[in-house]
């Protein structure tokens, strides 16, 4: 039996990485494989509990070497902490038989997993997603550290052939143990859901046609220009934006000065059957992220048949065809992002062609069962070296090339 530690720096009930190892742990699950999981905690011993994605977990307290605001201080308590930690680790592999460590969304505690596994020898698969690597600076020691500790994975999992690239470029000595493997959501799941009478408390779904956006409100998501854009968009259209973040302030501001204050609402973070519900009655969900590893939210409209307008950018170009599934505009373009919705929210037929396409395509490429099939047989059963180069990637082609 294969025993897999999943290693996630939360225990939460939904988003882009959550979607990921959720669909991971099932998968191990139903084909009789044994997930366990491993969250921060308060103690340095592991504690026993169950996350809240219903799976058997573990909380632990690893002190990270280094932590900026308090640099002197986090570096003695680490130096202090650590031998015990991984004495703990060690143990745990031991005695849970572990087969195979998969840290996701790597930061510097990564640090205990690279000593774990040159201490026991046990399996690291480290799976990348985005901000945990992009958000790094040039130049500054989280950075500088992380580039000595990747290339100590058996392997490192990107979640589209853009990052991927962005990772060997980035990170050129752990190059060599770069894969691309398309991201997935549970696509029948995500169409029951759509289904549901599940709406946030005290609020209705607009009676006017919408375009509905979930993503985070951070700078790399490019609400300011989708606003700038969808005020070019006629009325009676609405845009709902699914999410929050540090922006939420000044992104009202924004709303405000654009004079949209009765067309665009701010519906916060939703859990995943109220997303699946505002995505199946949208006119078009909308994507104008300058920096996107995979997006999931596009793959989750598409699963529900509501065509996509996307950025040509990172993972959107692996899951939007451009005229087939879904509209792909450049980067920062508000004159192309607003013909492409006006396109979209003005012509009927055209939305239930790509629609169409687009629940066709979610199914066929982006269903998880087969993905997460794929994932363990490449990524955690050895097969020879892994030190050599290595591509896979699901769909194979470039999706989004411009018509």
């Amino acid at each position: 039996m294969l025993h897999v530690l999943l290693v996630v720096p939360w225990d939460q009930s939904h988003g882009g990485v959550n979607t990921v190892v959720r669909n991971l742990a099932r998968f191990l699950q139903e084909s009789g494989r044994a997930p366990l999981f491993l969250f921060p905690g308060n103690r340095t011993a592991p504690q026993d509990g169950l996350s809240r994605l219903g799976f058997s977990s573990l909380y632990m307290n690893l002190r990270p070497p280094l932590v900026r605001r308090r640099p002197l201080r986090s570096v003695v308590a680490f130096l202090l902490t650590a031998p015990l930690s991984l004495w703990h680790l060690a143990r745990l592999v031991r005695t849970r038989k572990i087969d195979v460590v998969n840290v996701h969304y790597p930061d510097l505690n990564f640090l205990h997993f690279v000593a774990l596994r040159r201490l026991t020898g046990v399996r690291l698969v480290t799976s990348v997603h985005g901000g945990d690597l992009t958000s790094l600076e040039q130049r500054s020691l989280p950075r500088w550290l992380m580039s000595r500790l990747l290339p100590y994975s058996d392997l490192i999992v990107a979640p589209s052939q853009e990052y991927a690239e962005y990772v060997r470029r980035e990170y050129p000595s752990a190059a060599p143990r770069v894969i691309a493997i398309t991201n997935s959501v549970d696509v029948d799941e995500v169409r029951e859901l759509a289904v549901s009478s599940a709406t946030p408390p005290g609020w209705n779904a607009p009676r006017e046609p919408y375009c509905v956006c979930v993503a985070a409100l951070n700078r790399k998501k490019a609400h300011d220009t989708l606003l700038r854009a969808f005020a070019r968009v006629p009325e009676p259209v609405r845009l709902l934006l699914v999410g929050d973040g540090p922006l939420r302030d000044e992104l009202t501001s924004l709303v405000a000065q654009l004079g949209l204050e009765k067309r665009v609402e701010f519906v916060g973070s939703q859990p995943p059957n109220v997303v699946a519900k505002l995505l199946a009655g949208a006119v078009c969900a909308v994507l104008a992220s300058r920096d996107e590893p995979f997006g999931i939210a596009a793959v989750e409209a598409m699963a529900v048949g509501t065509p996509v307008v996307a950025t040509d950018v990172g993972g959107l170009r692996e899951s939007v065809t451009h005229e087939e599934s879904g509209l792909v505009v450049p980067v920062d373009d508000e004159g192309a992002l607003a013909v492409a919705l006006t396109r979209l929210t003005s012509d009927a037929e055209l939305r239930q062609r790509l629609g169409h396409a687009a629940a066709e395509r979610a199914k066929a490429h982006f269903d998880w069962k087969e993905w997460a099939s794929r994932y363990v047989d490449t990524a955690y059963v050895k097969s020879g070296d892994s030190s050599g180069p290595r591509r896979l990637v699901t769909p194979s082609e470039p999706a989004a090339a411009q018509a």
